[in-house]
């Protein structure tokens, strides 16, 4: 494969780089979270190792961590227990703005003409209506 092949791969499969990169946010996320659980546990076997009582907050955060593995929840409390006001909205504008440059560069051939914009713009404007109805209705 020389330096040309390896320029057209790219041109014509840029896009798997986004999935690849959630692949991997989301991997490091998991991974980080397994080691914060596993430093409570280490702290907690300490405190028994010198017979002392752990804090309850200490118990209980080892209890929420377990119990909120879901990302996608309704959205009511964030893991300090505070209201989500922000994220709806901020997903709303996100999609609806990487829906506005996708249709922008199909419409101005920005990167060559690749009718797959209008595709991808169409599909992160549905997205962004999607997030604006559910923000809409939650209770």
């Amino acid at each position: 494969m020389d330096g040309r092949d390896f320029g057209d791969f790219i041109f014509h499969y840029w896009w798997l780089f986004f999935p690849l990169a959630f692949f991997i946010a989301g991997g490091w996320s998991s991974f980080m979270r397994y080691k914060r659980t596993q430093a409570k546990i280490d702290l907690l076997k300490a405190y028994a190792a010198a017979g002392k009582e752990p804090p309850a907050d200490l118990v209980a955060s080892l209890d929420k961590d377990r119990g909120n593995d879901d990302d996608w929840d309704d959205g009511s409390e964030d893991m300090h227990g505070q209201h989500k006001k922000g994220s709806t909205p901020f997903l709303v504008v996100l999609f609806a703005g990487l829906a506005g440059v996708f249709g922008f560069a199909g419409y101005t051939n920005l990167l060559g003409e690749v009718d797959a914009f209008y595709f991808i713009a169409l599909i992160l404007g549905v997205l962004s209506l999607a997030f604006l109805v559910s923000g809409l209705f939650r209770r």
